[in-house]
């Protein structure tokens, strides 16, 4: 996961102490935190779309990084021709096409 330290190196921002401020394990609750207006925060567009468009979150900066890790769409081969199987995986994809998390 991105955290500030990075995102300020790949910005090119020197002299900030990243180290400051609260910390959060929970996407969900850092992502709150900043919709109470308790701070700015680093999120995934995935989760903080709604967010953002609802006018409860407002983008700082017009940078975005790619995440360091992949989504999978795992099952049994045995399954795979299912017909819900194959419409739940095309809506997914075409779901994450369309939030630009594919």
């Amino acid at each position: 996961m991105l955290d500030w330290n990075e995102w300020l190196r790949t910005i090119g921002v020197d002299g900030v102490d990243a180290t400051r401020g609260p910390r959060f394990r929970d996407a969900s609750h850092l992502i709150q935190a900043a919709v109470e207006g308790q701070g700015v925060a680093l999120g995934r567009t995935a989760l903080v779309s709604a967010d953002l468009a609802g006018g409860r979150l407002v983008r700082l900066f017009a940078i975005s990084l790619p995440a360091d890790h992949a989504y999978y769409v795992v099952m049994p081969e045995t399954r795979v021709d299912r017909l819900k199987v194959k419409a739940f995986k095309d809506w997914l994809l075409e779901t994450a096409e369309a939030e630009d998390i594919a």
